[in-house]
């Protein structure tokens, strides 16, 4: 592995613990800390209803392929426009365009399936930090496997992208973002449920 060993600066604590039951210590480290990304991006592939999802992390030489569920991508998208809206900034200008993805690896240093997606915000250096955890890593709160740092062109750019990605399969619910499965549908939201996308990023079920 070519990542190195966590240690990086704390957090803001306005949002070292935001999603996925962490606890607040955890948002110092990491057992791979990729630093910055050059590139976040979230791929689904295979056909509408069988597709399969995945978040491609560049920092450097360093990559990651992060398989997750659908939901956890769209979740993952508002969350990161929520805390941007929250510390927006004069020079974010109108909303990027979206692109095509970025050249990746057939084999990623790191390759897994998240059981745990969370967030951080550092408010001096205007980073968001993403937190992944192997759905295999053993304990009940278990250290994440990966952190890496996002600015707010990646962060901007990956909302985007991961939003035309999410749209290009089956028609999705606008407030629960899953999918619409013939004429019913019982939308959690309209159940009281999840009311704050910051707080839907957890563990899937599987």
């Amino acid at each position: 592995m070519r990542s190195r060993r966590g240690g990086a600066r704390a957090l803001s604590p306005l949002l070292q613990m935001v999603v996925a039951g962490y606890t607040s210590p955890m948002a110092n480290g990491a057992e791979y800390d990729l630093g910055v990304a050059e590139v976040l991006e979230a791929e689904a592939i295979g056909p509408p209803g069988q597709r399969r999802f995945r978040l491609r992390v560049t920092a450097g030489e360093t990559t990651a392929s992060i398989w997750c569920e659908k939901t956890q991508v769209s979740a993952l998208s508002e969350a990161i426009q929520q805390v941007l809206s929250r510390h927006r900034r004069s020079s974010d200008g109108r909303r990027p365009s979206s692109r095509p993805l970025e050249p990746f690896p057939d084999r990623a240093t790191h390759d897994f399936l998240a059981g745990r997606i969370a967030l951080g915000y550092d408010e001096d250096a205007d980073t968001i930090t993403l937190f992944a955890t192997d759905v295999e890593s053993g304990g009940s709160d278990p250290l994440p496997t990966l952190r890496v740092d996002l600015d707010r062109r990646v962060a901007r750019l990956f909302t985007v992208q991961a939003e035309e990605t999410v749209a290009g399969g089956r028609p999705s619910c606008p407030l629960c973002k899953q999918p619409l499965e013939g004429a019913e549908h019982l939308c959690p939201r309209t159940n009281g449920h999840a009311e704050d996308a910051l707080a839907e990023i957890g563990p899937p079920d599987f």
